[in-house]
């Protein structure tokens, strides 16, 4: 029984030590703005209200349409911004190879690959 107990107590531990590939993008401007999220052949449309925040399903990679038809191809686990209508990431997933550019918090070409 202890042996038991002590399995899965360390398969908890495993799980939650995972990181997170939830994909967070928050809309920094005063109205708000409308983006398409592609993810295994799925699509999703999403409209963000000003200064809130959404995690749309991109958890092993998918591509992020603006209004103004920028696409962008992220991973999974960023943490985006749109500030001026641009799309930018302000963060990437550690251990893992950041798209085009790879430099946290800079342009969108730089932090995401844009189609």
């Amino acid at each position: 029984m202890r042996t038991v107990t002590i399995f899965g107590l360390a398969t908890l531990g495993l799980f939650f030590a995972s990181p997170a590939q939830a994909l967070t993008i928050s809309n920094t401007d005063a109205n708000p703005h409308t983006i398409t999220v592609k993810a295994s052949g799925d699509s999703k449309q999403l409209t963000i209200a000003p200064q809130t925040e959404v995690e749309p399903p991109c958890s092993s990679g998918c591509t992020v349409e603006l209004e103004n038809g920028e696409q962008y191809e992220m991973q999974g686990g960023e943490d985006a911004s749109i500030e001026d209508g641009s799309l930018f990431v302000d963060a990437a997933p550690a251990g893992g190879d950041a798209p085009a550019g790879g430099d946290s918090g800079s342009a969108p070409d730089a932090g995401a690959k844009a189609q």
